[in-house]
């Protein structure tokens, strides 16, 4: 493990006459400016070690205070010449740096052989384990998603879904056409009781409902229609394992209502379009809408007249409810909707591609990354430390990026982690899981009083039985509790030299 600052060795010191004798001489006839270079040079140099330097000073100012006093008839100083008061930024650095630095070298010992592990403290790389080998994210992959659209969407960017027909005189001719926008939080009230993770910022069906309403629509001679045209209709990941189809992703689709569940059907269908528009028929029903045919799906006519819409929350809460959550649904339409803004084309292979390209524009390391989907469940997806821990440094520790992550012991995927922790209720992480794959990212706020400041960390682990709980937890507990041990304290003015006696 590369872990960053100066190397030191002690050197012993000796305290008998002669040696005294030696520094009166060298007060009294030495040059100023002589005494200051030697004192510059020692501490500089890394030749005693500070923290060594420190403890020196406090039991020996008298003693030195005194012999300059007798060598040059001055007043006494405050601060020895030799105390290492005098570089306090430095000495306020090894203070609180060194113990951590050596706490996280012994922790990279206990990690398995394919595993990264950064942070980053106030500019500082502190720690620094394979950081440029790529390794199977698992759901911390979302980051590198969640700052893709950020860049490329913008964060005030909200999907929109709309109603198209021929109303008149409180009726629509014909069919009704419910068009998808991609909008990965389109859900009925009914339906977020029923999620593991409720969703934090839906988009409300029944708004549009009453938009139809206000309308003054009361009948639909025809059926609603379900356009998921806004994207291509690839379900999956091609790669991605059965195991994990329906039950963790998709299928997907550009409209979703209910990640595509009838509330209704224990199955899911394979069309998300068209349970949408099952879904919406029956809401409407319930409305007082009366509606003749049969729900289908189909794509639209361009010049088929608005009767209302609906949009999203802005990206900024779409980001907080994928990173949350872990939402894996969101994370692959917002991948689609990366392509469908860089290319024109809705698909999962224009997203990549926007994504790669967006990272390259905010100068972040694409080396390594291997981008098979959005939501990292695919085993073939690989990102390196540095790639993610760049992504969270640039955000700063409270940016938007690392604000929507999930609160230790609180929310999403960390409500039942960390419960009883000095980060609960502090640290805010990325979570990831997959046979043989566990990722920790994210940032741990410090000293308020002295500014907004964080550490921020990413560590990932690869290998047989990482995912288990015997393996990964004393890890993330160790590495956990030895960064929320950081702290402003001693900052440089609090050690800086002592003002002179009389």
């Amino acid at each position: 493990m590369n872990i960053s600052g100066n190397s030191r060795s002690k050197q012993d010191s000796t305290s008998d006459s002669g040696g005294i004798s030696r520094t009166r001489q060298r007060v009294k006839v030495g040059s100023p400016k002589v005494v200051a270079l030697t004192l510059a040079s020692l501490l500089l140099s890394g030749a005693v070690p500070l923290a060594l330097l420190w403890r020196v000073s406090i039991t020996t100012s008298n003693a030195v205070n005194s012999i300059a006093s007798v060598a040059t008839g001055q007043v006494t100083v405050g601060t020895p010449l030799f105390s290492a008061r005098r570089v306090p930024a430095t000495l306020s650095n090894e203070t609180r740096l060194g113990a951590l630095r050596d706490s996280l070298s012994r922790l990279s010992k206990r990690l398995p052989t394919e595993s990264c592990l950064l942070v980053d403290v106030e500019g500082r790389r502190i720690a620094a384990l394979n950081d440029t080998k790529a390794l199977m994210p698992a759901s911390s992959f979302k980051l590198v998603v969640a700052a893709a659209a950020l860049e490329v969407l913008g964060p005030d960017f909200r999907f929109t879904t709309s109603l198209r027909g021929a109303a008149s005189g409180g009726n629509v001719a014909g069919d009704i056409w419910l068009v998808g926008g991609g909008d990965p939080l389109l859900t009925l009230g009914n339906y977020t009781s029923t999620e593991s993770f409720p969703t934090l910022s839906p988009t409300r069906v029944e708004n549009l409902v009453d938009g139809l309403v206000a309308a003054g629509v009361t009948s639909i001679s025809g059926s609603v229609v379900g356009d998921e045209s806004h994207y291509d209709a690839e379900r999956y990941t091609p790669s991605l394992g059965l195991g994990v189809r329906s039950t963790d992703v998709g299928p997907l689709g550009g409209l979703m209502i209910n990640d595509g569940v009838i509330l209704s059907s224990p199955i899911k269908p394979d069309n998300p379009a068209l349970s949408s528009a099952i879904e919406f028929t029956r809401v409407l029903i319930e409305r007082g809408i009366s509606v003749v045919g049969l729900p289908k799906t189909g794509t639209a006519s361009a010049d088929l007249p608005l009767i209302a819409s609906v949009s999203s929350a802005p990206l900024t809460e779409v980001i907080t409810e994928m990173l949350t959550n872990s939402d894996n649904n969101t994370a692959e339409l917002l991948l689609k909707e990366i392509g469908f803004a860089s290319s024109g084309q809705g698909t999962r292979v224009a997203g990549i591609a926007g994504v790669k390209t967006a990272l390259t524009k905010l100068a972040i390391s694409v080396d390594g990354l291997a981008m098979t989907d959005g939501s990292g469940l695919d085993r073939s997806n690989r990102v390196t430390c540095l790639t993610l821990q760049t992504l969270l440094v640039r955000d700063g520790g409270f940016g938007v990026l690392t604000s929507g992550l999930a609160l230790a012991g609180r929310t999403g995927t960390l409500a039942d982690l960390f419960t009883e922790s000095p980060v609960t209720g502090i640290m805010r992480a990325k979570t990831g899981t997959l046979t043989g794959a566990k990722a920790l990212a994210g940032v741990i706020p410090y000293s308020p009083k002295d500014g907004q400041q964080a550490v921020i960390f990413t560590l990932l682990l690869n290998g047989s039985g990482v995912s288990n709980q015997g393996a990964y937890r004393p890890i993330w507990t160790s590495l956990t509790e030895q960064l929320a041990k950081f702290s402003s304290r001693p900052n440089a003015s609090e050690i800086a030299p002592l003002p002179a006696g009389p």
